[in-house]
């Protein structure tokens, strides 16, 4: 028998594009978007850094990672500024802060600054040393708060992902913040074998972010650890949820019908032919087939 036509709409945050696709026989239509960042004012990134012995071999990865990243705020914002502490509530200093007028080597050098510190409990050291803000006066009230955790260790404090999440958000109630994790997967090479060698509630909070941890015994992650973060990360490319049937994608952005992007069917990623301007709302919209 055959089947009825389907029209399918879309209305996403509000555009007023015509996202409508007509088809014979399709059961399913898709739309997959994101929001381009926008620039942002102030931006404030703190790096918690489990500086035990075992961390020592990653301190220069890590201030690589944090030199990459400077580079890309830079796009978004002139009012920034990097603070390394250690990931012991117990002995806590704070190494920065570093800002656009610090050299590349103040960030290379600052993870080996760091004392060396026992303890690997991340959430209960930034927990401490947001209560020493009138020592360090490091916490900007009006900027968007950054937080990388590292460590090749499970987070050891008695606080969970759940509580340090909430905690998290209310500490910055009236601004923007994301959290990064760079911690050892299940599946890592740095997987020593037992249970604490594996970063479960660091994990674990990276996906109340919506997002995965890194695996810190990738070396590549200081390449990429900006598109780690919804504050910093700016995107030429949709990653579809679902697999498209042939010639039934379209691309707009803000509203307007695209041309020259590409497909790549392998990765199921459409690349767009310019990056979009900060704030721009990004739509590929396709057909699938009946599962």
């Amino acid at each position: 028998m055959a089947r009825l036509f389907y029209l399918v709409c879309f209305f996403l945050l509000g555009c007023h594009a015509d996202y409508s696709i007509v088809e014979d026989s399709i059961v399913e239509a898709v739309a997959d978007s994101f929001v381009q960042v926008n620039k942002m004012g102030a931006l404030d990134i703190l790096v918690v850094l489990d500086t035990s012995g075992s961390m020592s071999d990653n301190f220069e990865t890590v201030g690589e990672g944090m030199q990459t990243l400077k580079v890309d705020i830079e796009l978004l914002t002139d009012d920034y500024r990097f603070g390394f502490i250690t990931a012991d509530s117990g002995y806590i200093d704070l190494i920065g802060p570093y800002d656009r007028r610090s050299t590349d080597i103040d960030l290379l050098m600052a993870p080996s600054l760091l004392p060396y510190a026992g303890r690997e409990e991340g959430f209960a050291s930034t927990y401490a040393f947001s209560q020493l803000q009138d020592e360090h006066q490091f916490f900007r009230e009006e900027a968007d708060l950054l937080l990388f955790l590292i460590s090749d260790e499970e987070e050891q404090s008695q606080i969970t992902p759940g509580i340090f999440y909430e905690w998290l958000h209310q500490f910055k109630k009236e601004v923007r913040v994301d959290a990064v994790s760079i911690v050892t997967l299940e599946d890592s090479e740095c997987n020593l074998g037992y249970g604490d060698s594996v970063g479960y509630k660091y994990i674990a909070l990276a996906s109340l972010f919506n997002k995965n941890a890194l695996d810190i015994c990738d070396k590549e992650w200081s390449v990429w650890v900006s598109e780690s973060s919804f504050l910093t990360m700016l995107k030429d490319y949709i990653a579809l949820s679902k697999q498209p049937l042939d010639d039934s994608i379209k691309v707009y952005i803000d509203d307007e019908l695209q041309s020259g992007w590409s497909y790549n069917s392998k990765k199921n990623i459409v690349y767009l032919a310019e990056m979009p301007d900060y704030g721009s709302h990004v739509v590929a919209t396709y057909l699938v087939e009946e599962e």
